[in-house]
């Protein structure tokens, strides 16, 4: 009876110890901004211009189009940021689903981006999947949504206090 135990407990021990352990990684979720109302009046003015490149991911989960009105905001640790109104052209097939459009923006300079915010106007119920934003001097940097944007608020995130 105790050889018995005895196998049963090393089968315990090296089943064990080939198990793989398994991590839980949970993506924070996007918040609510400021309205839309009030973005033009926050904008930074700075001075020269810089190119920056922004690729949105439409989720399959969407609309197959939309004719929602789509905004971003984008910014540095330092409150510059960058307004661009109206991303959207229904008649071009821009944020179909399951599609990525690359958007190149010519705008003022700013530092590192760190925060990033969507803004939806319409009754399509557009939905993005992830947001990649390159900048001119720094490493590109991935915002992930795959969530229902609210209608008239900008709604993303802000790293910049870990900047």
């Amino acid at each position: 009876m105790k050889t018995l135990a005895l196998i049963f407990t090393f089968s315990i021990i090296v089943f064990f110890s080939h198990a793989t352990p398994t991590t839980l990684v949970t993506e924070p979720q996007p918040q609510l901004n400021q309205s839309a109302s009030n973005l033009q009046q926050n904008e930074t003015k700075l001075s020269g211009s810089c190119n920056y490149m922004v690729n949105i991911k439409t989720s399959c989960h969407s609309p197959s189009y939309t004719k929602d009105e789509i905004s971003l905001l984008f910014g540095d640790a330092h409150d510059s940021q960058v307004y661009v109104p109206r991303l959207d052209d229904p008649d071009s097939g821009t944020f179909e689903q399951c599609t990525t459009n690359e958007l190149e923006i010519l705008a003022p300079c700013i530092k590192k981006i760190c925060k990033l915010y969507l803004f939806r106007n319409g009754t399509d119920g557009w939905i993005p999947e992830t947001v990649t934003a390159y900048d001119y001097d720094n490493p590109p940097i991935k915002f992930y949504y795959n969530i229902g944007i609210p209608q008239d608020a900008g709604y993303g995130y802000n790293y910049c206090d870990k900047a």
